[in-house]
């Protein structure tokens, strides 16, 4: 017996965001993590249990809430996208770098897409953040500036 078509593509979904080479995140307006993705546990060191249901803040106290508080105020209230840089900022979530070819670096430069994610009625009550690993990148302009 096969399981019928939905079930599978859900599966394949879980199983996609879970093993992506990327971080994915989600919080709620009261800036609380809903979603950690594995990308996320391999880097932070972080379990699942550990930071669902706490804030960003909680979690990482190096995150200004102020500031985070300003980069999400277009997602929330325009259904915008924002973007963090490396060049603005090394890195929002403090991981170790784990890649063996840059291991110059003690921590992960990262850019990161602030995403709006909207409710059937088109609401935005959450935010999507993807966190991708810009070391290598970080590495090899620091290298020609030099």
């Amino acid at each position: 017996m096969s399981l019928p078509a939905e079930f599978e593509q859900f599966h394949w979904m879980v199983d996609m965001v879970q093993n992506v080479d990327l971080g994915l995140i989600v919080i709620d307006k009261d800036y609380k993590i809903q979603v950690w993705n594995g990308f996320m546990t391999h880097h932070s060191g972080k379990q699942p249990h550990e930071v669902i249901g706490h804030t960003l803040f909680e979690v990482f106290p190096e995150i200004q809430p102020d500031w985070f508080k300003l980069k999400t105020k277009p997602v929330y209230h325009l259904g915008c996208r924002s973007f963090i840089t490396w060049q603005q900022r090394p890195y929002l979530f403090k991981c170790r770098n784990v890649r063996p070819v840059t291991q110059q670096c003690e921590f992960m430069y990262q850019n990161v897409t602030l995403n709006p994610m909207r409710t059937p009625t088109g609401a935005v009550n959450s935010v999507f953040l993807s966190i991708q690993d810009a070391t290598a990148e970080a590495l090899i302009a620091q290298r020609c500036e030099c």
